[in-house]
């Protein structure tokens, strides 16, 4: 049957899970199969697990999509999401349908599934951020000047409060660094999407007019919480002018707080017991004496916090390849998935033909022939290196439709290999693949999405990355999340061990796709008189 993990998160096979979303929301064989096309008799041995488990996407989504709709009842919900290690609440219909889908497909621990799906919003960020206010929403928002202690209760409260707080930074004359911390339920930022627009428009105007944030994230959130949490600052992580940090210890949790502080124009203060926040109170102080206070106690919480993750925009690429080498010349397993093949065991003379056409500075190849001296450093060691590759079909190939991975971020824009070049990596890799033998590749044949990258190491970080413009790459260090990040790429690559079988299948395939490839070169050649 099923087991209990640590955090309530139910590991099931297909039929239970099916069972018991048939059981919750009280649907009957006949109803499902109507939905999906499929045999009421069939749906009943499916639930028993008399039939193997569906694969099929479609049929997938269409079954996801019924349920969804069916979860229209509080107890129905909490039963579904204690059930699939959900927290916050997700009213929005088709993304639950995607959650309970990804549930349905994937064997996946709650970490991986949650790392997931934060990668596939991570690729879905707008572009560009919030819409910036108006004229007439600007003077609105600034508004009337406020008294020097306001209180606003509960979670409507609160909303209020923020709003006011940040018309305050916005009537500032001059630019000011925020100071952030809430370990309180965000629900009061997260469940009424007017607000939320709201919240990020005026965000987005605060940082605009040249303030910055220091915000300090709370771990001892789940890990669906806290890349929820994450993702909901994304847009504005974009600009640059965001420093996160965490508190490395553990909290008891009982007490929560909420401070948000400008210094010399105000502070939103709070505190509530568990999760107990629909009548706490929401102090708003704009008198400086209270407000440097305030200042303080932040500031001495802040000096017990270390950096969560260092953010990288198209800006930042020097400082982003230092960070590259750095993680590269320390010595642990690792493991990459790209959108494509990984930088790391590109060749330096395909790099140099990319540069070449890109019209780039030669720098760039300096920096590159350091990390790849790393990457093979570390396999000369004892630590194994693990790139997970999802082969395209030839045609893309041969039309120059696969781009080179992280080629928006160091080189300018998005950049596609040629089908010669694509040939010479893949003849690189198999190289490595014969001649170290702690190097591996693992072949997919499938992902949610490619236009991101994660590069961890085991015990030691990760490197995040979103691949399409706008580009952002993420560099943590923290425990929990490097560790959420490490178990998806060992879930998304089998999670199996690479013994001498595994390598000579994955030698023989790449070998075969290789000659697949040449041959179609060589007939392009043949019939262009090249």
């Amino acid at each position: 049957m099923y087991v209990i993990l640590e955090k309530g998160v139910m590991t099931l096979e297909f039929s239970e899970k099916l069972d018991l979303l048939m059981n919750v929301t009280g649907a009957t064989n006949s109803a499902l199969a109507h939905s999906v096309a499929l045999d009421a008799s069939h749906i009943s041995r499916l639930r028993r697990g008399q039939r193997r488990a569906l694969k099929d996407k479609a049929s997938i989504a269409s079954i996801s999509a019924f349920f969804a709709k069916r979860c229209n009842e509080s107890y129905r919900k909490k039963a579904v999401f204690d059930a699939m290690g959900l927290t916050r609440d997700i009213r929005d219909t088709d993304e639950l349908s995607e959650l309970i889908a990804g549930w349905l497909l994937e064997s996946k621990s709650g970490g991986a599934k949650t790392v997931d799906s934060f990668l596939t919003g991570l690729t879905k960020m707008p572009t560009p951020g919030p819409r910036p206010l108006s004229a007439k929403e600007n003077r609105k928002a600034i508004g009337e000047p406020l008294p020097e202690l306001a209180s606003y209760y509960g979670v409507e409260g609160k909303r209020v409060a923020v709003i006011k707080f940040l018309s305050a930074v916005l009537a500032a004359k001059e630019p000011s660094t925020l100071l952030l911390f809430s370990d309180e339920p965000t629900d009061w930022m997260t469940d009424s999407r007017e607000f939320a627009e709201k919240w990020a428009k005026l965000m987005s105007a605060v940082l605009s007019r040249g303030n910055r944030i220091v915000i300090i994230h709370t771990i001892s959130r789940d890990l669906d919480e806290m890349l929820h949490a994450i993702s909901q600052w994304m847009p504005l992580y974009m600009s640059g002018s965001i420093e996160p940090y965490f508190y490395p210890k553990k909290r008891d949790g009982i007490f929560k707080r909420t401070l948000f502080i400008a210094p010399d124009i105000a502070a939103v203060v709070s505190g509530s017991v568990g999760n107990s926040n629909e009548a706490a109170a929401n102090l708003l102080f704009t008198d400086k004496t209270a407000v440097a206070a305030y200042e303080l106690e932040y500031m001495q919480y802040l000096a017990m916090c270390k950096p969560l993750m260092r953010i990288f925009t198209a800006r930042d690429k020097n400082t982003c390849f230092d960070t590259l080498l750095e993680f590269e010349n320390e010595k642990s397993d690792a493991m990459i998935k790209t959108e494509s093949l990984s930088v790391l065991t590109m060749p330096e003379d395909v790099l140099a033909d990319i540069i070449g056409r890109a019209k780039m500075d030669a720098s760039l190849l300096n920096a590159h022939r350091r990390i790849r001296s790393g990457l093979l450093e570390n396999l000369l060691s004892s630590s194994r290196f693990t790139e997970i590759v999802r082969l395209p079909d030839i045609g893309r190939v041969m039309e120059c439709e696969v781009s080179v991975s992280l080629s928006v971020m160091f080189i300018g824009g998005g950049i596609c290999y040629t089908p010669d070049e694509y040939l010479r990596h893949l003849k690189h890799l198999a190289h490595l693949l014969e001649t170290c033998e702690n190097f591996c590749v693992r072949f997919i044949e499938y992902s949610t999405d490619d236009r991101y990258m994660v590069y961890a190491k085991e015990d030691l970080g990760v490197i995040v990355a979103k691949t399409s413009a706008p580009t952002i790459v993420l560099a943590m260090r923290e425990g929990n999340l490097s560790a959420a990040f490490w178990d998806f790429l060992r879930d998304l690559s089998g999670n199996k061990e690479y013994s001498p079988a595994e390598r000579a299948s994955a030698m023989r395939k790449l070998v075969g796709y290789i000659r697949r490839l040449e041959a179609k070169i060589a007939e392009e050649h043949q019939s262009t008189g090249m």
